[in-house]
């Protein structure tokens, strides 16, 4: 997701139980091996949209908790979709390029690293699905 209008975070909407604005980091490519992404808050805050939800369906909570961002509501079945795909992937590829779930060394690293594949979800998948995330958004 590019900047909009050159601005690093975007309105997501205002949480209804404090009528707090709170805004959408832009993503970040971060220690030159994974992506920040999904960064909620504002000057007070800061959380993520990954953990937010607890377990519940994401859709229902984000209309239960926020007036949202009317972009996002118009298309927030597609912005899940767009937003859990994102966080999946994201996953993979760390996994992909550590060779394992970083608790310990996995004894099957060697054939769980795909370089080509990290690189590939990190350079073009993941940019891509940003760029609908912001199209949603802008």
């Amino acid at each position: 997701m590019k900047a909009i209008n050159g601005l690093s975070k975007v309105f997501f909407g205002v949480r209804k139980s404090d009528n707090e604005r709170i805004y959408l980091s832009k993503p970040s490519w971060d220690c030159s091996w994974y992506w920040g992404f999904g960064y909620l808050g504002n000057r007070n805050e800061h959380y993520h949209l990954s953990g937010y939800a607890n377990g519940k369906n994401v859709y229902d909570a984000l209309l239960a908790d926020y007036d949202l961002n009317e972009k996002i509501k118009e298309n927030l079945w597609v912005f899940v979709e767009l937003v859990t795909t994102a966080y999946t992937l994201k996953e993979t590829a760390e996994v992909l390029g550590r060779g394992g779930s970083h608790y310990t060394t996995n004894p099957c690293k060697s054939i769980i690293i795909n370089e080509v594949e990290t690189k590939r979800i990190n350079e073009d998948v993941l940019p891509a699905i940003f760029n609908e995330i912001g199209r949603i958004i802008e």
